[in-house]
């Protein structure tokens, strides 16, 4: 994929129509109606109102404008992006904090840590084909409050394997969010929008990333334990959950009072409701009517799929139905990108969710490290790991604290990802995003290869983090790649099937260390640096 110097190359991650080669067409819809059109004009004997005339969707945003209508789908998109990372990403603190409760193991960490990525893995393609089906206001609700639901309950879960299977079902349902809400809030902006809100919204994962630390910093320093039964203790870090959901939970409300994408209804030619829901942006934005701009109907989409909606009801129907809706992706002239894409994608979730998930734990034994003189990473976490083997040999003292560095550290890991969101755009706009992935991945190779002879902490701290921010940022930049290959149609399906390697690539990751690190740290790094190049 050759880079493109346009500013629709600023976009983040999932976009629609922002990368369209020419710029929009924003003609005077106050004039058009005295025009001549040969579809507006009236047939002599006829009501005038029998055709009117039809006015393209991007021209009628570009008439009502930005304003608070879109403000609001920011807002609620943001939450959205929140919860799938407090979700996720927010095990990362959980699984030491509950490791005495669960007396888990390295191996039961990764464990724990990817079952929220496998339910997102498995359902994610699902999600994705609803949201092109039924809708993807209606998918977001369901996986929403089904998301927050399972969280609540895996809240009183008493055993492991409970716990991680309820922790399986909340990335089911999160798979909604996490691939329908970029197509979701683009598709209620114009053209010339939709990059610089793709780029709002994308700051927003900034945002989860500091907030799961934050947020945990506050909850678990309290101590506090209410024995609810013999074997169940509830501690702070069941109560931190709550809290991991609460975007979600305000997000989902505002759902219920927002309309469907008039994008998704104009292709499946439901042009009534379309100009009802682009009606409800023009009043909040404008607190006027279309018709008071001389809009009576909105021109769909010719690129469009004539047939979107299910009408089998056997199984083996719909299955091959879905089969023949996904199959495009797979021929000329998709199949060749769409495939690198799907490569890369999944090594870059390896890299920045599978070592991500574990950055708290290292830089919490890190911080914890007895030895006197500055020494490796590696050589720290084989202490620690001899330290846990001389404890199981005597008398075992479990310790879940997570130290005060720790909290720090990945505050600014999330504050990172803030500030790389925020100068993404310009980077991409002065080398191209080709350049940019390629010179990302190059940086971030050299601070893991780095990490394998720092011996200073701050240092350590720096290359680790950029080690991580990298490879997390060329996956905003590659998924707006993705949107390029496809037609609007497509695009939820593509996004999907390219997110479900991705979080394959984040389930293997995550085991690789719970397996390998503390017996062979040096070799993990490796193999992470690896998955960059």
């Amino acid at each position: 994929m050759s880079p493109h110097n346009t500013y629709c190359d600023t976009k983040l991650p999932i976009e629609l129509d922002c990368s369209a080669n020419s710029t929009p067409n924003v003609e005077s819809v106050e004039n058009a109606p005295s025009a001549p059109n040969t579809k507006g004009s009236a047939v002599p004997g006829a009501s005038q109102d029998t055709q009117p005339l039809q006015h393209d969707y991007d021209t009628v945003l570009d008439l009502i404008g930005f304003g608070c209508a879109q403000w609001v789908l920011l807002i609620t998109s943001g939450l959205l992006l929140m919860t799938v990372i407090n979700e996720t990403m927010g095990m990362s603190i959980i699984t030491i904090a509950s490791q005495c409760d669960f007396a888990s193991t390295s191996v039961d960490k990764a464990i724990m840590s990817a079952a929220s990525f496998a339910g997102i893995g498995l359902f994610s393609y699902i999600w994705g084909y609803l949201s092109d089906t039924i809708g993807r206001r209606r998918v977001l609700v369901y996986a929403t409050f089904g998301s927050c639901l399972f969280s609540v309950i895996s809240m009183f879960m008493p055993n492991f394997w409970l716990y991680v299977f309820m922790r399986f079902m909340v990335g089911s349902c999160i798979a909604g969010p996490s691939s329908t809400t970029y197509a979701f809030l683009g598709e209620f902006h114009a053209r010339r929008h939709c990059a610089l809100i793709m780029n709002y919204a994308s700051l927003f994962v900034g945002v989860g990333m500091t907030y799961v630390p934050a947020i945990g910093w506050l909850v678990l320093s309290m101590d506090w334990s209410v024995q609810l039964s013999d074997n169940f203790a509830f501690r702070p870090w069941r109560l931190l959950m709550v809290f991991n959901l609460l975007p979600g939970l305000i997000a989902g409300f505002i759902l219920l009072v927002l309309p469907e994408s008039p994008k998704l209804l104009l292709s499946v030619h439901k042009d009534e409701e379309a100009l009802a829901a682009v009606n409800w942006i023009c009043k909040r934005n404008t607190g006027k009517d279309l018709e008071q701009f001389g809009v009576k109907k909105i021109k769909a989409e010719n690129t469009m799929a004539d047939k979107v909606h299910i009408t089998s009801k056997s199984c083996f129907e719909t299955v091959k139905h879905i089969w023949q809706e996904t199959r495009p992706l797979l021929q000329r002239p998709y199949v060749l990108n769409f495939l690198v894409c799907c490569v890369i994608m999944c090594g870059l979730f390896i890299s920045s969710n599978g070592m991500g998930l574990w950055f708290t734990e290292i830089q919490n034994r890190v911080s914890m490290s007895t030895s006197e003189n500055q020494v490796t990473i590696c050589n720290i976490i084989a202490d620690t790991f001899q330290d846990k083997v001389d404890l199981t040999n005597s008398t075992k003292i479990c310790v879940d604290e997570i130290s005060t560095k720790s909290y720090i550290d990945s505050i600014s890991l999330g504050l990172c990802f803030v500030v790389g969101y925020l100068l993404i755009g310009g980077v991409i706009k002065l080398f191209g995003r080709k350049a940019t992935i390629i010179g990302s991945m190059f940086l971030s190779t050299a601070c893991c290869v780095a990490l394998f002879w720092l011996l200073d902490p701050i240092a350590i701290v720096v290359c680790f983090i950029v080690f991580l921010t990298m490879p997390g940022l060329c996956i905003s930049m590659l998924g707006s790649g993705v949107v390029d290959l496809v037609p609007t149609h497509l695009r939820g399906k593509a996004v999907c099937i390219c997110l479900l390697l991705g979080r394959t690539g984040s389930i293997f990751g995550s085991n690789l260390i719970g397996v390998l690190l503390e017996s062979s740290c040096e070799l993990t790094f490796g193999l992470f640096t690896a998955c960059v190049l």
